[in-house]
């Protein structure tokens, strides 16, 4: 017999067996390949919900357990006790009976295909891995009323069709687990992908984030939508190739990273001094008025597209904070926003972190760890506490390669400072005679990274010990004048 012939009986004998069931929503049928999986039958569940059919929708929710709980906020909901009866009985010609033939009928169908509304269709051979691919209407209540089979379609290759969010999640738990379901239930309706997040300690780890778990975008056919899995610790399955994926997010961090700096700048030049800045010169102006090291073309847009928001009054009230550039910059996903565990960029400006038992400095957004370079302290000599970086001067005494380095930065206008240091065997270790001393490399791009009033913490303990810097550093090009030939810089070196 035919594969296609076999699929076809074992697909009469499943509706002969539940000769009721004509309602095809999309979860169901991925189901028939996961049904492990408590994310589709939360999602499955909500369908069955809106559409009033309690018994499946509670019997859904039974196989999600902890994930319906997490979105819930409430324990899994129990079926009434004459249909909990019923489930005990298959023989059962009643509702409740059929329900549970139903679920014992998703390990019978033949892994590979999938269903709309009773009719069969093979998945398109042209993905990478067909198990890596999951085809499925947009969302509850878009199911398609065409007839005819609806084969599964390839996912637009990601490095062309552009993400809306990039989202973070450390591992398959109920947080990762949660962002996923959230995926899929706005499938179709914008494209999404999921990459590992790793945690650092306490932290969210940038630096080697952004490993493909999954994606999903627009499918072939109107109203569908496609999921390709990329990491089989998530999903127990074969996985399509996460290269273009990949590519995207490399390229995709660096920007969040600008527009982090510049979301930031525009905050701490607010607190300053009271007022939203006009235009790009008067954050990226010469010393002293250097609140950013440079600037670029993306830079230009993004703060257009802020201020636009900023000068937008509501009750003549001018806004109390910034939000999130939207727009893509260079590449087109740099568009898309960060969200899960990174959402932290979007909300929490730049805070810098020293660290004086592991002799280490941190880049932080909320949780979110961007760096964590080694350097050099002065032990007790070394102040704890809050300050602010409130001046910043490139080559200090003008000099590039003096006792202060390239680049130095002063604490809340005291004689501490952080600044580079011509013995760098001194990094890692307490020969200072209280300033925060950085390899040149670190330095200049801490330089670059943060605008002129970042808050420092000064603590000790609570920085891991494994630093976190990029292959590719994060540089501004140079736009201004920020030397001060004026003054001579006598920071406790």
């Amino acid at each position: 017999m035919k594969e296609e012939d076999v699929l076809e009986q074992r697909l009469k004998d499943f509706y002969d067996r539940v000769p009721d069931v004509e309602d095809a929503l999309p979860f169901k049928d991925y189901l028939l390949k996961h049904e492990d999986s408590r994310m589709a039958w939360y999602l499955l569940g909500k369908q069955y919900e809106a559409k009033g059919q309690e018994s499946k929708a509670i019997y859904c929710f039974s196989q999600a357990g902890e994930i319906y709980e997490a979105f819930e906020n409430k324990p899994v909901p129990s079926l009434p006790e004459s249909e909990q009866v019923w489930r005990k009985e298959p023989q059962s010609k009643k509702r409740g009976g059929k329900w549970l033939v139903l679920a014992a009928a998703l390990t019978f169908l033949v892994s590979g295909y999938l269903i709309y509304a009773g009719i069969s269709a093979k998945p398109d051979r042209k993905h990478a891995n067909e198990e890596a691919a999951v085809t499925l209407p947009a969302a509850p209540g878009k199911q398609t009323t065409d007839a005819s089979p609806i084969a599964s379609s390839p996912a637009a290759a990601p490095g062309d069709l552009g993400f809306d969010t990039i989202a973070g999640a450390a591992e398959p738990d109920r947080e990762g687990l949660a962002l996923y379901a959230g995926m899929m239930a706005s499938a179709g309706k914008s494209n999404a992908l999921l990459v590992r997040a790793p945690r650092l300690g306490d932290f969210t780890d940038w630096v080697n984030s952004g490993e493909p778990v999954a994606s999903t975008s627009s499918g072939g056919t109107p109203g569908s939508a496609v999921t390709l899995w990329h990491d089989a610790k998530w999903c127990g399955c074969s996985t399509a190739d996460g290269k273009q994926a990949r590519q995207v997010v490399e390229k995709w961090k660096p920007e969040q990273e600008a527009k982090l700096l510049l979301r930031s700048a525009m905050i701490e030049y607010k607190r300053d001094t009271g007022n939203w800045p006009a235009n790009p010169q008067a954050l990226a102006g010469n010393y002293p008025n250097n609140t950013v090291a440079g600037w670029t073309e993306e830079m230009s847009k993004w703060f257009d597209e802020l201020k636009r928001v900023l000068d937008d009054k509501k009750d003549g009230k001018v806004p109390l904070t910034v939000g999130w550039p939207q727009q893509a910059g260079s590449e087109a996903s740099s568009g898309a926003e960060p969200s899960g565990q990174l959402a932290p960029l979007t909300n929490e400006p730049l805070h810098i972190i020293v660290d004086k038992t592991n002799h280490r400095l941190a880049v932080m957004s909320g949780n979110v760890l961007l760096r964590n370079y080694a350097v050099g302290l002065g032990g007790d000599r070394t102040p704890e506490g809050n300050f602010i970086i409130s001046e910043k001067v490139r080559n200090p005494n003008g000099r590039s390669d003096g006792i202060f380095g390239s680049r130095g930065m002063t604490l809340s206008d005291t004689r501490y400072g952080i600044h580079g240091t011509d013995k760098p065997d001194s990094i890692g270790k307490d020969e200072s005679q209280g300033c925060v001393r950085m390899a040149k490399e670190d330095l200049e791009e801490l330089y670059d990274l943060v605008p002129k009033g970042t808050p420092v913490t000064i603590v000790k303990g609570g920085l891991p010990s494994e630093t976190r810097v990029p292959p590719e550093r994060f540089r501004l090009p140079s736009t201004q004048d920020e030397t001060n030939p004026r003054k001579v810089y006598d920071w406790l070196t």
